[in-house]
């Protein structure tokens, strides 16, 4: 649930990156909710890190990607990168969000301690 919020709104970036770190150490090795956690972490970074934290930030979410991508499907350079992000739809967040709630749900069952789809509305 810490996930869900930290994603959906602005909270510290490094406090969201930390979050998502725990959903990568705490999936199998071929989850695709790694590399999910992974990819969202890079794009929270790119949208609310200062100029100041925005490269060692970038660093170290890029990192994990590679992390998570060699462990996933053994990839060991830029062209496979590419090619697991195409393959896993990574690229384009109006994919990639929607697809980390579906593996929230999957996480969290209807054990939400708060009515998500009532906070849903509030963003329409």
């Amino acid at each position: 649930m810490g996930v869900w919020l930290a994603v959906s709104f602005p909270v510290d970036p490094e406090l969201t990156m930390a979050l998502l770190i725990h959903i990568v150490d705490k999936t199998p090795n071929n989850s695709d909710g790694a590399a999910l956690a992974a990819i969202i972490a890079r794009y929270v970074i790119d949208l609310r890190t200062d100029d100041k934290n925005h490269e060692s930030h970038s660093f170290l979410a890029n990192n994990l990607i590679a992390h998570v991508a060699k462990r996933h499907s053994n990839v060991n350079d830029q062209a496979g990168l590419d090619e697991w992000m195409d393959k896993l739809e990574l690229r384009d967040p109006q994919i990639f969000l929607p697809h980390l709630g579906h593996v929230l749900d999957v996480i969290v069952g209807d054990d939400w301690w708060f009515d998500r789809d009532e906070l849903r509305n509030k963003f329409d």
